[in-house]
């Protein structure tokens, strides 16, 4: 490997919002782009649940359904939820009104976007870190990585976007700050069954004093089965462990006949699911996409749409920067717009909920909060 590289964008992190990002760029513009992921794509992924919607996406980006192996997603025909009442109804998303879903296999779908960014002129250095940034006076980028196995090198970028999730982990090295609105977290685990097991093709939600569960069977014979709880309660509760855990696990009342019938479940994971929006316009050759510039509630299944949207965005502004650094701004704006409309939806949704009026959980949900 040299150790010296040059590029015109260089994007960390390679999830969706990462990956869009460079088809997007690769599509309408004759640009370098590289990705760096620290991971060996590895890594548990969670965050599945997307509309249809998602395909025109994937059009704009020049994907075909066709593309897709055939377990690499499979339709959810129904979302029930126990919101608000102890009887169990049918749940739309808080953002749309449409009753199907599509839960992905986010191992095989975020491969096979990562592999068309490869085959249509990307350069990919998984297993990499970002060590240093260094802007220039022209206000490109000098990045010091350090690859797993071959050592360290330096990439020179004009542009740089950070793509690394809800951790933000660029804008955080560079001081870009973010506002949160909760502390949200998610734990959970997966639920495997046998061919003559096969669980129910749907997803449910079920509220809790402590927060509210969701189960939805995904590709081969799986179900993802989360809590989503705040972190202090985590803490007060031990919740991470897994006797506390499956304790609340098997007192719910619909979630726990969904697995009921599992053969095996995977150990316990645990992740971030705050809500929170970020600033970029005051670092100029700099962006961020997907939850690293706006993360939302997984109850608004906006995650995965919401990266490759975003991403598409970024590109095009990247792309006219060039003749109006307005676009720039322009893209911000958008996103405060959607993140602002999102928590109205979002207070009034939790607002639903009344039964748990004295826990820790509800009481700050039933509060509007704004930025």
């Amino acid at each position: 490997m040299k150790n010296y590289l040059e590029t015109d964008i260089l994007i960390v992190g390679g999830g969706p919002a990462g990956t869009s990002t460079a088809l997007s760029l690769l599509k309408h513009a004759n640009l370098k782009v590289t990705i760096v992921e620290q991971s060996a794509f590895d890594k548990i992924r969670v965050g599945e649940q997307v509309n249809p919607s998602l395909f025109e996406l994937l059009d704009y980006l020049d994907i075909e359904r066709s593309a897709f192996e055939a377990d690499s997603f499979i339709h959810g025909y129904s979302s029930l939820a126990a919101w608000g009442s102890d009887r169990i109804t049918t749940r739309d998303s808080i953002f749309s009104n449409q009753e199907e879903s599509i839960q992905l296999n986010r191992t095989i779908f975020d491969l096979l976007l990562m592999e068309q960014a490869a085959e249509r002129g990307a350069t990919i250095f998984p297993r990499t870190k970002c060590i240093n940034f260094n802007q220039h006076l022209d206000n490109s980028w000098t990045i010091g990585l350090k690859h797993e196995s071959k050592g360290n090198f330096q990439i020179k970028s004009k542009y740089l976007v950070d793509a690394t999730g809800r951790q933000g982990n660029i804008s955080r090295k560079l001081n870009i700050q973010s506002k949160k609105a909760d502390e949200l977290v998610a734990l959970g685990s997966f639920f495997h069954f046998n061919e003559n097991n096969k669980p129910k093709q749907d997803i449910v939600i079920e509220t809790v004093e402590e927060g509210w569960w969701y189960a939805a069977t995904l590709p081969n014979n799986q179900v993802t089965t989360t809590l989503f709880t705040d972190a202090n309660i985590v803490k007060e509760k031990q919740l991470q462990k897994d006797e506390n855990w499956s304790r609340l696990l098997s007192e719910t009342k619909y979630i726990k006949n969904k697995i009921g019938t599992a053969d095996f479940r995977e150990k316990m994971w645990t992740r971030n699911a705050f809500s929170q929006i970020t600033n970029i316009t005051d670092r100029k050759n700099f962006l961020a996409v997907g939850d690293a510039i706006a993360a939302f509630d997984p109850i608004s299944s906006m995650g995965i749409g919401f990266a490759i949207s975003s991403a598409c965005y970024a590109a095009k502004a990247i792309i006219e920067v060039n003749n109006d650094y307005d676009t720039i701004v322009n893209y911000q704006e958008n996103i405060n717009a959607i993140y602002r409309n999102y928590l109205d939806l979002k207070s009034s949704f939790y607002q639903k909920e009344r039964r748990w009026e004295d826990s820790a959980f509800w009481q700050k949900r039933l509060i509007a909060v704004y930025t």
